[in-house]
């Protein structure tokens, strides 16, 4: 699942978008519902042949396909994609609805409540009466159904700009912390530009090494500390340091008699 439909499910919405799609890349599934047809077929065909488009919406989903490429399946509208292709027509306008498969029939039942479809025909309507209370009703549940899915896309809309707000809000406060740290940071360099360093001084046998880590200590006093390490002696504390070897800045070092 993509960042954005993670999103979407975590605020439980379902992206819609609306533009024209080629006939080509449109598949209807096997579990396509028998009675989920528009209430009058005969006009689909009418105005496909005629526009050369479709005027009742189309409702499509994305889907993987096994060798990993995207297709769009069919939700609503089987009967235009097949006229559409009888007519040689290539480009159709459909609402995709970024839906997962457990939603689908859920949606379609309740699409079939908006547009109140049924299978049925009693007949009792001459056919240029029929005609007229079809295209009225094809007229009406399409204006509600758009309406609906309008301000299903508005309240999405709001939600997303509402969450990102607060991303960037949490963003601002990092970038304000980070600055923060970088100035601490600035501050502490400019006031100790050179840490202390640790210097074990009983543990030294080299004094070229001991006067490399300690500051101004003179090669002559550094030996005269190694002269005493190895007769023996262990040295406590800074001062003792200090009574042996004055030009070393021991105070610019960490000193660990262990």
């Amino acid at each position: 699942m993509s960042h954005s439909n993670r999103i979407s499910k975590h605020l439980g919405l379902h992206q819609t978008h609306q533009g024209q799609i080629h006939i080509d890349y449109l598949t209807v599934p096997e579990t396509y519902p028998k009675d989920l047809f528009s209430a009058s077929p005969q006009l689909i065909r009418e105005d496909l042949d005629k526009y050369k488009t479709n005027l009742i919406p189309l409702i499509i989903r994305p889907v993987t396909t096994p060798e990993g490429e995207t297709a769009y399946e069919v939700v609503f509208g089987k009967e235009i994609v097949e006229f559409a292709r009888e007519l040689g027509i290539h480009q159709l306008w459909a609402s995709r609805i970024e839906l997962e498969d457990e939603e689908v029939l859920t949606f379609q039942e309740r699409f079939k409540s908006i547009l109140q479809i049924n299978s049925k025909d009693d007949g009792s309507y001459s056919q240029k009466s029929e005609r007229s209370n079809l295209v009225d009703q094809d007229s009406q549940s399409a204006m509600k159904l758009f309406s609906e899915l309008q301000k299903s896309l508005n309240d999405q809309n709001k939600a997303i700009v509402n969450f990102l707000e607060k991303i960037f809000q949490e963003l601002d406060d990092l970038k304000r912390k980070f600055s923060e740290l970088q100035q601490y940071i600035s501050k502490e360099t400019k006031t100790n530009p050179n840490p202390q360093k640790s210097v074990r001084i009983n543990s030294y046998k080299n004094a070229k090494n001991l006067a490399k880590s300690v500051p101004r200590l003179e090669l002559k006093e550094a030996e005269k500390i190694i002269q005493e390490i190895k007769q023996g002696r262990k040295f406590k504390s800074i001062d003792e340091l200090k009574a042996i070897a004055l030009s070393g800045r021991w105070d610019e070092v960490s000193i660990s008699f262990g």
